[in-house]
């Protein structure tokens, strides 16, 4: 079987009419091919590549030669692009497009860069987070073994789940509360000095809590530590850091 050829392409089938039927005359077999699915759905001629006019490739230099001379030739149309499709090939629209792009991504990189510092100028010191979180010991660790607190007090106390009454309080007029153990909560005096929290003035319990603690503390923890003592606390709310 011979094979065919695409000679023309056109947008719709009725473009090509005039074309086949002057090949025909000349004895000159053509096909039509997706020439149903144009007829049917018009906006898929460009999408598909048209509508395509084969003959068989023995055939092709003479068909050529016909339309030529019958003045044809100039009927072919090739799917035209959209307006969009111009618009995105302008050599000014994608010069446009990258510096729009460009643009972009400076905007982006400036703005993160301004929220990074802000944000890093206006972090809570050390000293606004003990005393504007409210902090919840979680445990202890006391030579190597581990206690939870559990303050006991003439009221009765209702314990949610969830919730902590088990308090750490630093006061910034330099007075602190611990929970107590087993006892009512424990009373004394906190400061920073050098990075270090001293610890002094306990009501109960000095021989456990009167002691100097290095201090690890974020937005979600605080860990103190000394020698022989680590005290575990987490945030219990967000505050305003």
């Amino acid at each position: 079987m011979e094979n065919f050829k695409t000679l023309m392409t056109f947008m719709f089938p009725t473009e090509l009419a005039v074309v086949k039927s002057k090949l025909e005359s000349e004895d000159i077999d053509c096909r039509v091919l997706d020439e149903n699915t144009v007829q049917v759905h018009n906006f898929l001629s460009q999408a598909i590549g048209g509508v395509r006019l084969q003959v068989a490739e023995s055939n092709l230099e003479r068909a050529r030669e016909i339309i030529e001379e019958s003045g044809l030739a100039e009927k072919e149309k090739q799917p035209e692009q959209s307006e969009i499709e111009k618009t995105i090939e302008n050599p000014k629209f994608q010069k446009r497009m990258k510096f729009l792009l460009f643009s972009l991504v400076t905007i982006i990189i400036i703005l993160a860069s301004t929220l990074f510092v802000y944000r890093y100028l206006n972090r809570p010191t050390d000293l606004e987070l003990l005393t504007k979180r409210n902090w919840c010991v979680d445990y202890i660790v006391y030579q190597n073994q581990e206690y939870v607190p559990y303050t006991l007090s003439d009221q009765i106390q209702i314990r949610f789940v969830g919730a902590c009454s088990e308090k750490l309080n630093f006061e910034t007029t330099g007075n602190v509360q611990f929970p107590g153990f087993n006892s009512s909560r424990i009373n004394g005096k906190w400061k920073l000095e050098n990075n270090v929290m001293k610890v002094s003035e306990i009501d109960t319990l000095d021989f456990l809590l009167e002691r100097k603690y290095e201090y690890e503390i974020n937005q979600k923890e605080l860990i103190l530590k000394s020698e022989s003592l680590t005290i575990y606390c987490s945030n219990l709310m967000r505050g305003n850091y």
